[in-house]
């Protein structure tokens, strides 16, 4: 069994919680506080229906805070409520699965894309 690290949240705290949308016409995953956009996960889906996530933006303000943790914490978990495999292109989530391993179940294997 894979140990389970805690994801630690953001250390601003924001007026508003932070609400993740996915947004398909877009191609990405959205974090918002109110009216106000935190950052963005872009994805691409493959035939199998597995997620390539591709890059993780965070607006500038926000950076170095944790809001991409948080991020890509809601992505894997929506992730993981779907019943969908990940295949993490961008070198932050891939870093964030190293870091997370109850994360590494998600991950497609190689031969199945």
């Amino acid at each position: 069994m894979v140990q389970s690290v805690e994801v630690p949240p953001p250390t601003l705290e924001l007026d508003e919680p932070l609400r993740l949308f996915d947004n398909p016409v877009r191609d990405r995953f959205e974090v918002w506080s109110g009216d106000e956009l935190i950052g963005v996960e872009g994805y691409e889906i493959t035939d199998h229906g597995d997620v390539i996530l591709l890059h993780t933006v965070v607006m500038e303000k926000f950076g170095q805070q944790g809001f991409g943790r948080a991020l890509v914490q809601g992505v894997l978990d929506d992730a993981a409520a779907r019943g969908r495999r990940i295949i993490p292109v961008c070198t932050y989530v891939r870093r964030f699965i190293s870091r997370y391993p109850q994360y590494q179940e998600l991950v497609a294997a190689a031969n199945a894309s």
